[in-house]
């Protein structure tokens, strides 16, 4: 058995391709002058900085930025995929600005997706054993993590739309398809499948869906192998249900350790109208139309095109080999070769202008922009292409995965006149602080995005909420008076005088659940005001009262937290397990050689 530094010795020239892959695509974030704030980019960088101080304030769970809003308080983590907003903040110890955060996560995230890419592709090649030389493997799965790497689309990702979930949803995809491999195609017990699914649900939950749909696609095609090829006798009636319980399992311990984001997000849409569960909002029939491409973008980028769609010319004539390929590939490989290349051409097919998208249910149209598909066919197409290039190129060496890997770089550098390099008009000490919210301030400026994730009471009331005092008001004609109050973040202290029977106050914070309110002690309920407030009734006439207020969750949020922990530690327990019956099982293989 190969020793760490054996391995090292042996992968250290496909890493580092990989590593100068990922530095080329970087090479603009290295600017000063790039704008990272632009489209998306502001949002994030919001975000991470509403979230930092959430944790900074010792809010108990750091799902609401009390400070957003006019200080009424604005969550993007109840609604949005929580891996971008916790994760890069892990970059807060080396005393880096919020742009500087935001720019080394890209980096990390596209290094990391190219070796996720590297070991998906080489597992299926080792399984299938499409070559004998286990080093072309590995030149095969260099240049398809560094297609991958390179694919145009993912500039438009990086510096174009600055769409950093999408962007680290790219390490996913390859880690959740190589855990399908192994258990369908291997039958073999995995927990892949449970990692990368829990990375891709914390991540972007439509690219999770469009996942499902092509996992379950791929699931299908090969049970209809299995019918064909056996007549689905006993023997393959068994191994099909293995199948189907290892998925179940992995599937299972990905629902619950993911608990902690879903179960809040579950809870407000049964709870309340939101504006992002509103239908119609987040999947505009006319921008999802507005967006559709022409074919030649699939491989021209014209002057006054703003994004960039193209497949990539080096990848375009690898999968033009396919014909020919094809010929030599093993008959076992054959299958996925055909299947990830008919769901890549499918998908691109579908971001053209003469596909009825619009025209899909509903659930589908959730993508909200078609090019997002791209993002699936960069995944296909790189694997496509090296497999082709690989075996049709006579004694496939490392000097063809260079030649192949200058030729893609090349032919990325005029994307650069993409590239905002104008620098930023917003100066992120001015963001430390949210930009209040007036009539006249843009959604940019206040770190909300299209203010999908207010009660809809509240965005119907805008002009309401830009002019209201961010204190408590007294919502009846009754003669209770606020004799004091003092607010700190989610916290809040009141004392009320002369307390009348159901005296409605409506409190300075926005209509979320998870908030804990105490009268004189006993906590007590609370609504939704008519403007998307939260609002108490005190029910009871009493000279003084004494209201406090504090985020702290509801009880299934921190049950939700729980099951998580309980759930993460049980997977790393079967991981490790596993390893451990792998190792002795290899060398039990061993000692049985050496006799």
């Amino acid at each position: 058995m190969k020793t760490f530094k054996e391995k090292y010795k042996t992968n250290y020239i496909y890493y580092l391709m990989i590593i100068i892959s990922s530095l080329i695509i970087s090479i603009p974030l290295f600017s000063k002058d790039l704008n990272v704030c632009t489209d998306d980019g502001i949002q994030h960088i919001c975000r991470l900085i509403g979230t930092y101080q959430t944790i900074e304030a010792k809010q108990f769970l750091p799902l609401i930025m009390s400070n957003f809003c006019n200080n009424f308080g604005y969550s993007w983590n109840i609604f949005y995929s929580p891996f971008t907003s916790y994760v890069p903040l892990l970059l807060k110890i080396f005393n880096l600005s919020y742009i500087q955060i935001l720019k080394v996560f890209m980096f990390i995230v596209t290094l990391i997706s190219g070796i996720t890419m590297y070991k998906f592709t080489k597992r299926i090649l080792k399984g299938t054993k499409i070559v004998n030389d286990e080093s072309n493997i590995k030149k095969i799965a260099t240049l398809s993590a560094i297609l991958y790497i390179l694919a145009p689309y993912r500039i438009t990702d990086m510096y174009i739309r600055v769409a950093l979930a999408e962007l680290t949803s790219f390490i996913f995809i390859p880690i959740i398809f190589e855990g399908m491999y192994i258990i369908i195609n291997e039958n073999k017990r995995s927990y892949r499948l449970a990692i990368g699914t829990i990375g891709l649900i914390l991540t972007h939950t439509v690219i999770t869906m469009y996942t499902a749909i092509l996992c379950l696609i791929y699931l299908t095609i090969f049970i209809i192998k299995k019918i064909v090829k056996s007549k689905l006798n006993k023997e393959a009636k068994k191994e099909v249900l293995q199948i189907i319980i290892k998925l179940i399992q992995n599937i299972l311990f990905a629902i619950v350790i993911t608990s902690f984001y879903w179960v809040p997000l579950l809870e407000h849409y049964l709870a309340n109208s939101y504006e992002v569960f509103v239908p119609g909002r987040m999947q505009r029939i006319e921008v999802l139309e507005y967006y559709k491409i022409n074919f030649h973008e699939l491989f021209l980028t014209t002057k006054n095109q703003t994004m960039i769609y193209e497949i990539g010319l080096v990848t375009v004539i690898g999968l033009i080999l396919t014909p020919i390929a094809m010929k030599k590939v093993s008959k076992e490989y054959k299958t996925i070769h055909i299947t990830f290349l008919v769901i890549g051409i499918i998908l691109t097919i579908m971001t053209l202008n003469i596909f009825p998208f619009e025209k899909l249910p509903s659930i589908l149209t959730m993508i909200q922009f078609t090019f997002r598909l791209f993002e699936f066919t960069a995944f296909f197409f790189s694997l496509i292409a090296a497999v082709n290039y690989g075996v049709l190129i006579k004694n496939f060496k490392i000097k063809d995965v260079i030649v192949l890997t200058t030729l893609t770089a090349l032919l990325i550098i005029p994307y650069k006149n993409k590239i905002d390099f104008e620098g930023t008009t917003y100066k992120e000490k001015d963001l430390l602080e949210p930009i209040k919210l007036t009539e006249n301030t843009g959604r940019v400026h206040a770190g909300m995005a299209s203010m999908e994730y207010m009660p809809s009471k509240m965005f119907n009331n805008l002009d309401y909420v830009t002019n209201r005092k961010d204190e408590p008001m007294i919502l009846n004609e009754v003669n209770t008076i606020i004799s004091y109050y003092e607010k700190d973040g989610s916290n809040m202290q009141l004392e009320i005088s002369n307390v009348e029977e159901n005296t409605i106050i409506e409190l300075p914070y926005t209509y979320y659940l998870g908030y804990r309110i105490y009268q004189d002690g006993n906590e007590i309920k609370y609504t939704e005001s008519d403007k998307g407030f939260i609002q108490i009734t005190l029910e009871k006439a009493c000279n003084n009262s004494k209201i406090q207020v504090k985020y702290l969750g509801t009880n299934a949020m921190l049950a939700s937290y729980c099951i998580s922990i309980l759930g993460a530690i049980i997977l790393i327990i079967f991981i490790y397990k596993e390893m451990e019956k792998r190792k002795n099982d290899t060398n039990r293989i061993f000692k049985k050689i050496k006799r």
